[in-house]
């Protein structure tokens, strides 16, 4: 038995919630992620003669829609940025004074403190929202490395090739993003003592 041919007609109706609600998770921006949604259906209907039914619409939509999320990381990554030391309050600390140059990973007294607490939605919920608006306050190239990292959980290797980055570029990426997140966070009463 064929499936049936898509209907290019249905997907918003069928899919068109779905995909925004995954891409607004993954940009935090409700004009790109209705942008990137309206992208995907494009795309879709311009290469409807190379969907062969392997997979679902739905499906196919999705891996469109992650692919113009990935594109939409690679233009911000490519957006002129402004320099993490022009960005502080003041004196800034050098990164190996927070993070180890091995792992990665934040080094003993500097790493921040545990403030979460699951058991209160609303908390949740203001955590979610100051995130947010501290990962909007990073450069172009730091959110999309931030996002294609810790969202879409590709690994290093993947964002270098997507990007056109070498590794120690995107770990000095990384390093910054992370502090300028800390710094944001405890500005807002997070992770402090």
């Amino acid at each position: 038995m064929t499936p049936a041919p898509p209907v290019p007609a249905e997907w918003p109706a069928r899919f068109g919630d779905e995909l925004y609600r995954f891409a607004l998770s993954r940009v935090s921006d409700a004009e790109t992620a209705e942008e990137l949604v309206q992208e995907t259906f494009l795309s879709a209907l311009a290469n409807l003669a190379t969907f062969r039914a392997e997979a679902s619409e739905r499906t196919w939509l999705f891996v469109i829609l992650r692919r113009k999320i990935i594109d939409h990381y690679r233009r911000q990554a490519r957006a002129p940025h402004i320099g993490l030391d022009a960005l502080s309050d003041g004196g800034s600390t050098p990164e190996t004074d927070y993070f180890n140059p091995t792992n990665g990973h934040w080094v003993g007294p500097q790493a921040p403190a545990s403030w979460l607490r699951a058991d209160a939605a609303l908390e949740q919920q203001e955590l979610h929202e100051i995130l947010r608006l501290c990962q909007e306050r990073l450069s172009a190239q730091q959110g999309a490395v931030f996002a294609m990292r810790f969202v879409e959980e590709l690994s290093a290797e993947e964002i270098c090739q997507e990007l056109g980055l070498t590794s120690a570029n995107y770990w000095v990426i990384v390093h910054r993003a992370k502090l300028q997140l800390r710094r944001c966070l405890e500005k807002h009463g997070l992770g402090q003592s």
